[in-house]
């Protein structure tokens, strides 16, 4: 069973209908993410574990929120990116090659092979919806 990493901001601002919701507030994009990513997660049997990471929500977090079974929220501090703590998540795990971030950052793109996980644009898993 495979783990999806969702770099979050990255997302909410690829995929149309969530981005759409900015106009509203980043509160909605965030929650209409992780509602879309809840829907696609209990469509899956494939995938045991969704984490949605978010950039610095404030001073004094670096938590995960569980939202639906097995995707959680992550907010990180303001004083760690979402990059950073995606990184983390793959290198303290027994099996990064199951691991796949999705996001469309260059950061990203090349350092997340070189730990053994895999990586997919925002558009290529949003086909996947």
């Amino acid at each position: 069973m495979q783990t999806l990493i969702i770099d979050g901001y990255n997302a909410i601002y690829s995929i149309p209908e969530i981005e759409e919701l900015l106009d509203e507030s980043l509160e909605a994009a965030r929650i209409g993410l992780i509602k879309l990513i809840s829907e696609f997660k209990a469509s899956r049997k494939d995938v045991a574990y969704i984490y949605i990471v978010f950039d610095g929500k404030s001073a004094y977090l670096d938590e995960e929120i569980p939202q639906t079974p097995g995707v959680t929220a992550i907010y990180t501090n303001t004083k760690k990116s979402a990059d950073n703590k995606i990184l983390e998540i793959i290198k303290e795990s027994n099996k990064p090659e199951l691991i796949t971030v999705i996001s469309n950052d260059n950061f990203l793109y090349n350092n997340v092979r070189s730990h053994g996980a895999r990586i997919k644009t925002v558009e290529e898993f949003y086909r996947m919806l």
